[in-house]
Protein backbone atom coordinates (compact mmCIF):
# COMPACT_ATOMS: atom_id res chain seq x y z
CA UNK A 1 0.00 0.00 0.00
CA UNK A 2 1.27 3.60 -1.21
CA UNK A 3 2.27 5.72 1.54
CA UNK A 4 1.28 9.58 2.19
CA UNK A 5 4.95 10.44 0.31
CA UNK A 6 3.81 8.20 -2.76
CA UNK A 7 0.33 9.51 -2.93
CA UNK A 8 1.77 13.11 -2.20
CA UNK A 9 4.14 12.85 -5.24
CA UNK A 10 1.62 11.41 -7.37
CA UNK A 11 -0.59 14.03 -6.94
CA UNK A 12 1.37 16.83 -7.69
CA UNK A 13 2.21 14.98 -10.99
CA UNK A 14 -0.89 14.85 -11.63
CA UNK A 15 -1.28 18.25 -11.31
CA UNK A 16 1.49 19.71 -12.95
CA UNK A 17 0.55 17.69 -16.47
CA UNK A 18 -2.64 19.11 -15.72
CA UNK A 19 -1.10 22.79 -15.85
CA UNK A 20 0.78 21.83 -19.21
CA UNK A 21 -1.62 20.69 -20.91
CA UNK A 22 -4.12 23.86 -20.20
CA UNK A 23 -0.94 26.23 -21.29
CA UNK A 24 -0.20 23.94 -24.23
CA UNK A 25 -1.35 25.00 -27.71
CA UNK A 26 -3.98 22.09 -28.20
CA UNK A 27 -5.95 23.81 -25.56
CA UNK A 28 -5.20 27.57 -26.70
CA UNK A 29 -4.66 28.40 -30.28
CA UNK A 30 -3.05 31.33 -31.63
CA UNK A 31 -5.14 33.53 -33.48
CA UNK A 32 -4.15 35.89 -36.00
CA UNK A 33 -6.21 38.55 -37.24
CA UNK A 34 -5.17 40.66 -40.07
CA UNK A 35 -6.86 44.20 -40.69
CA UNK A 36 -6.42 45.43 -44.51
CA UNK A 37 -7.19 48.73 -45.73
CA UNK A 38 -8.64 48.33 -49.25
CA UNK A 39 -10.58 51.54 -49.53
CA UNK A 40 -9.84 53.75 -52.67
CA UNK A 41 -6.41 54.89 -53.53
CA UNK A 42 -6.23 59.05 -52.64
CA UNK A 43 -9.00 58.34 -50.29
CA UNK A 44 -8.70 59.59 -46.41
CA UNK A 45 -6.87 56.73 -44.05
CA UNK A 46 -8.69 54.23 -42.33
CA UNK A 47 -9.19 54.75 -38.63
CA UNK A 48 -9.77 51.94 -36.30
CA UNK A 49 -9.53 50.94 -32.22
CA UNK A 50 -9.58 47.48 -31.60
CA UNK A 51 -10.08 45.98 -27.74
CA UNK A 52 -11.30 42.94 -26.24
CA UNK A 53 -11.85 43.03 -22.28
CA UNK A 54 -8.56 42.61 -20.85
CA UNK A 55 -6.41 44.38 -24.06
CA UNK A 56 -6.64 48.01 -25.76
CA UNK A 57 -4.70 47.88 -28.69
CA UNK A 58 -5.52 51.59 -29.22
CA UNK A 59 -5.69 54.09 -32.19
CA UNK A 60 -4.45 53.27 -35.52
CA UNK A 61 -4.49 54.65 -38.48
CA UNK A 62 -4.12 52.89 -42.36
CA UNK A 63 -3.26 54.38 -45.42
CA UNK A 64 -5.03 52.43 -48.64
CA UNK A 65 -2.80 49.02 -48.69
CA UNK A 66 -1.98 49.22 -45.16
CA UNK A 67 -2.50 46.29 -42.61
CA UNK A 68 -2.74 46.40 -38.58
CA UNK A 69 -2.05 42.73 -37.43
CA UNK A 70 -2.71 41.47 -33.74
CA UNK A 71 -2.35 37.69 -32.32
CA UNK A 72 -3.46 36.57 -29.16
CA UNK A 73 -3.99 32.94 -27.33
CA UNK A 74 -7.53 31.36 -27.66
CA UNK A 75 -8.90 30.88 -24.09
CA UNK A 76 -9.82 27.22 -23.08
CA UNK A 77 -12.45 28.55 -20.97
CA UNK A 78 -14.37 30.89 -21.78
CA UNK A 79 -15.17 32.85 -24.58
CA UNK A 80 -12.74 35.33 -26.07
CA UNK A 81 -13.71 38.71 -27.89
CA UNK A 82 -12.13 41.51 -29.64
CA UNK A 83 -14.09 44.05 -31.48
CA UNK A 84 -13.05 47.51 -33.36
CA UNK A 85 -14.82 50.38 -33.93
CA UNK A 86 -14.09 51.49 -37.65
CA UNK A 87 -13.98 55.24 -38.85
CA UNK A 88 -13.88 56.47 -42.48
CA UNK A 89 -14.80 59.84 -44.26
CA UNK A 90 -17.92 60.40 -42.12
CA UNK A 91 -18.87 56.14 -42.03
CA UNK A 92 -18.16 54.57 -38.71
CA UNK A 93 -18.58 50.87 -37.79
CA UNK A 94 -18.44 48.95 -34.38
CA UNK A 95 -18.35 45.00 -34.53
CA UNK A 96 -16.16 41.91 -33.52
CA UNK A 97 -13.68 41.00 -35.85
CA UNK A 98 -13.22 37.97 -33.51
CA UNK A 99 -15.55 35.67 -31.55
CA UNK A 100 -17.01 32.34 -31.22
CA UNK A 101 -19.02 32.26 -34.51
CA UNK A 102 -16.53 34.64 -36.38
CA UNK A 103 -13.52 31.60 -35.36
CA UNK A 104 -15.31 29.27 -37.69
CA UNK A 105 -14.80 31.19 -40.19
CA UNK A 106 -10.75 31.58 -39.79
CA UNK A 107 -8.33 29.50 -41.63
CA UNK A 108 -5.62 27.11 -40.08
CA UNK A 109 -2.31 27.76 -41.34
CA UNK A 110 -0.09 25.94 -39.34
CA UNK A 111 -1.21 23.28 -36.33
CA UNK A 112 -3.22 25.24 -33.81
CA UNK A 113 -2.76 28.56 -35.49
CA UNK A 114 -5.50 30.85 -37.52
CA UNK A 115 -5.65 33.55 -38.98
CA UNK A 116 -8.72 36.01 -39.91
CA UNK A 117 -8.46 38.50 -42.36
CA UNK A 118 -11.20 41.69 -43.16
CA UNK A 119 -10.71 43.94 -45.67
CA UNK A 120 -12.28 47.05 -45.36
CA UNK A 121 -14.29 48.16 -48.19
CA UNK A 122 -15.60 51.58 -49.90
CA UNK A 123 -19.23 49.12 -49.47
CA UNK A 124 -18.35 47.43 -46.27
CA UNK A 125 -16.43 44.81 -44.39
CA UNK A 126 -15.49 41.58 -45.78
CA UNK A 127 -14.23 38.43 -43.71
CA UNK A 128 -11.53 35.66 -45.41
CA UNK A 129 -10.13 33.16 -44.26
CA UNK A 130 -6.58 33.57 -45.82
CA UNK A 131 -5.20 36.88 -47.87
CA UNK A 132 -5.73 35.24 -51.04
CA UNK A 133 -7.77 35.15 -52.82
CA UNK A 134 -9.75 38.08 -52.91
CA UNK A 135 -12.75 36.23 -54.27
CA UNK A 136 -12.66 33.86 -50.78
CA UNK A 137 -13.68 36.90 -48.78
CA UNK A 138 -17.18 37.38 -47.76
CA UNK A 139 -19.27 40.88 -47.25
CA UNK A 140 -19.69 40.48 -43.30
CA UNK A 141 -21.02 44.21 -42.54
CA UNK A 142 -22.16 47.28 -44.39
CA UNK A 143 -20.77 50.27 -43.03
Amino acid sequence: MPNFTTKTISLSIIILLNIVLVKSSWFNPRVEIYIINALPKNSKPLSLHCQSHDNDLGNKTLRTNGEFYFTFKRLFVGETLFFCHFWWNSKHNMFDVYNHDIADSCGEVRRNIYECYWRVQEDGFYLGAHRDPVAAYWKKYEW
